[in-house]
This record gives C-alpha cells, sequence and structure tokens, in this order.
C-alpha cells in the first residue's frame, strides 16, 4: 500500500491503522487441518502470493476516485466440507433491492467497524451477523493483503476460514436472500466456466461461474478463480469456455442485478 494507514483514522475504537496493521499478521494455525486445504493455506500464507491471485491486487490509493479514503473492510473464505467429505464454499446472493453490489453473488462479509480488532474480527462479525454462523466454530487461516476495488472505493481484505464445526446458516439480514455452501466441484467443473467480455473492449476478460443459474463474476469471481488455483484444484476450462458479453450474461442468470454501462465507469 502507498498509503500511509496511521494517517487515516478513526474517532473511536481501533484505528484504521492498527486495523491494517493487524491484517499483516497471520493467524496462529490450529494444530491439523484436512488435508485437501493444507496446500491452499501453504500458498495463500506466503507473503508474495496475493499479487499472483488474477492481477487484482492493486493498489489502495490515499484517496479514491471521489476524493475519500477507500472504506476498510473484510470478507471471508470459508472452506469446509459437506458431510466430513466433499469440500465446499460458503457464498451469498445479496438482496437485488441493495444499493451497493445488489443482485451479486459474494462472500459474506462488509464495512470494518471501530470496535473491530483487524480484519479476522471483522470478517467473522459480519459473516455472523448475515448468515448466523457460529464463529467459535471457525478456524481463521489466513488474511490476504487488501484488494482495492476502485468502483466502490473499498480496500477489502479477504480472510481464509475452515469451518470446523458447521452449523446451519441462512440469510439473516435484508442484504442476502441465498446462502449456500457451493461444492468445489461444481466450481472446478468446466460445463460451469466462462469468460465474461465488454462489448468494444478486448483487454477485459472476467472468469465467471454458473451456480444455480446466478452468475458468480467481479470481484468474488476473480478471487475464487485465483484461489481454485492455488489450492492445486483447478480443472482446464478456458479452451472449452463460452466468452459472453457481461450484460447478456447477467440478463440470463437468476442474480436481479440492474448493471448499466454507466455504472463501470
Amino acid at each position: 500500500m502507498t498509503s500511509s494507514p496511521d494517517a487515516l483514522h478513526h474517532n473511536s475504537g481501533v484505528s484504521l491503522g492498527d486495523w491494517l496493521a493487524e491484517g499483516r499478521r497471520q493467524p496462529e494455525l490450529p494444530t491439523s487441518l484436512p488435508e485437501w486445504l493444507e496446500p491452499l493455506v501453504d500458498r495463500v500464507r506466503r507473503p508474495e502470493t496475493d499479487v499472483r491471485i488474477h492481477g487484482m491486487n492493486r493498489t489502495v490509493p490515499e484517496l479514491g476516485p471521489d476524493g475519500t479514503p477507500p472504506r476498510p473492510s473484510a470478507v471471508l473464505v470459508l472452506l469446509g466440507e459437506e458431510q466430513g467429505q466433499d469440500p465446499t464454499l460458503m457464498l451469498t446472493h445479496r438482496t437485488p433491492t441493495l444499493r451497493s453490489h445488489s443482485g451479486q453473488i459474494a462472500f459474506p462479509g462488509g464495512h470494518r467497524e471501530p470496535t473491530d480488532a483487524d480484519p479476522v474480527a471483522t470478517a467473522l462479525r459480519e459473516a455472523t451477523e448475515e448468515t448466523g454462523l457460529d464463529a467459535a466454530g471457525v478456524d481463521p487461516l489466513a488474511v490476504m493483503d487488501p484488494l482495492y476495488i476502485d468502483r466502490t472505493n473499498h480496500a477489502v481484505i479477504p480472510v481464509l476460514g475452515y469451518w470446523r464445526k458447521p452449523v446451519p446458516v441462512a440469510p439473516m439480514t435484508a442484504e442476502s436472500d441465498w446462502v449456500r455452501n457451493v461444492p468445489v466441484a461444481e466450481l472446478v467443473d468446466p460445463e460451469r466456466r466462462m469468460r465474461l467480455g465488454l462489448p468494444g473492449v478486448d483487454v477485459w476478460k472476467s472468469p465467471a461461474f454458473d451456480v444455480d443459474g446466478y452468475l458468480l463474476w467481479g470481484f468474488t469471481g476473480a478471487l475464487v478463480d485465483g484461489l481454485l488455483k492455488l489450492g492445486g484444484w483447478e480443472r482446464p476450462w478456458v479452451e472449452t469456455a463460452p466468452e459472453l458479453d457481461l450484460f447478456y450474461a447477467i440478463a440470463k442468470s437468476r442474480n436481479g442485478e440492474n448493471l448499466t454501462p454507466e455504472d463501470l465507469r
């Protein structure tokens, strides 16, 4: 990051600088992990790894396009096991009537609160509020570098976690209307993968996924794509995947997004 975290602060609770500093510290690992999860955890915890996640680790500026400091946020990338066997990833569908990121498939997470000691606390608190998750049953495994989303001026820190003691989850707030633990086997299925493009823009291509008729794309889709690579789970798909117009794909999906070309400018 080029900004000075200590120059940005909140008037109560943990300062933003302290929150970001804590985000650079990796959590202590549990004594044991599922064998399938170990390679991903090892790679994500390496200091140089985030740069390789699909080119998304953009420098976080001191001020965003609107002249205000980026809003610090954290998301929980929660991996578990379906009935103790198949790996799963928790995803939510954001309610189409929301003002921000409406209709998108997303990780549970949200804005940092002044009382959040670190990004892990933010991610677990938000996930608990959104899904009814029991945070005590989650083992934090890795904290990634902030990823900057210029369109919304957010600095988002992904927190990787293992769902050691799963409990039933469901949408708990108006922010989402769908919560699912998606099998990783579905996400790596080449038949469910595609590339999205914009008319007249040759350089922009986004990995995307079909999840029960919903379109997983954008920040979340790119991060999932990168983590599948790092985990060694990805199956060959690029050569056979269709390339679709972004707005066509959204219109054909169950997302209910009201994205327009103006929103991407």
